[in-house]
């Protein structure tokens, strides 16, 4: 098999893509790579972001997929939205998560005109996204960069938390030690979807006009289990960012 690369990728439609994976993961119910349990993701993500959030905005799951990380966080926020660009994965996720203050959309973050249509009916919101942009070709960054920047508008702040520095490393590191990429990974794969890297140096250049309230570099919680018992877990970078 060969070995990933952070800069070359297929060139594909993105959104079709994720289509064709959530609606093979809800006919033959295939496990998600990303979708751990809450006690390993949003509920350490919480305390890095919680206080920053104003408690009066909506807030968005950006990238939701299936929901699991939404059910929790509408918990603690008043009114949650999951935002995802798969039909599929929101169907799932809407049978799965259905408290009464979370209502899902569907949206294709490189669409921008999509987001603006959102931020017209709700106003300003704040945004939990767990890996929405390391994945997107690089040319098409910006695009997806001008989709959060209209859905946060002048108030709303965001975590996010993506696929590291070494991340590629560490995922060709289990290539090559155990002849194979996790099987939950290569799912992902089969529709030309590819993990790269976001860093800090990305939020300068896709959200310029930002601050950084927060930051730290962790572990991106998977549910793959190597053959050590451990879990997939490769480096990981979080921020709180806000408009100026």
């Amino acid at each position: 098999m060969e070995k990933l690369s952070a800069i070359k990728k297929p060139d594909i439609n993105v959104a079709d893509a994720w289509e064709q994976y959530w609606n093979k993961t809800l006919v033959n119910s295939t496990p998600v790579l990303w979708d751990a349990n809450v006690e390993r993701a949003v509920v350490v993500d919480l305390p890095r972001f919680e206080l920053l959030f104003n408690p009066e905005l909506p807030l968005i799951d950006f990238a939701c997929g299936n929901g699991t990380q939404t059910k929790f966080l509408s918990q603690f926020f008043p009114r949650v939205i999951g935002l995802d660009v798969s039909k599929s994965a929101l169907e799932i996720a809407a049978k799965e998560n259905t408290a009464a203050n979370i209502s899902y959309r569907l949206l294709d973050g490189l669409v921008p005109e999509q987001a603006a249509q959102i931020h017209s009916e709700i106003g300003d919101a704040n945004i939990y996204m767990r890996t929405g942009f390391h994945h997107i070709p690089i040319e098409k960054r910006e695009l997806l960069g001008q989709s959060l920047r209209t859905l946060l508008g002048k108030q709303g702040a965001m975590y996010l938390i993506e696929l590291g520095t070494g991340c590629i490393d560490f995922f060709n590191s289990l290539l090559e030690k155990y002849g194979q990429l996790p099987y939950e990974l290569l799912l992902v794969m089969e529709h030309g979807i590819r993990p790269g890297i976001f860093t800090a140096e990305d939020i300068e250049l896709y959200f310029p006009d930002f601050e950084i309230l927060s930051q730290g570099e962790g572990l991106f919680q998977s549910i793959h289990k190597l053959p050590d018992g451990n879990y997939a877990t490769p480096p990981a970078f979080w921020a709180v960012i806000k408009h100026r």
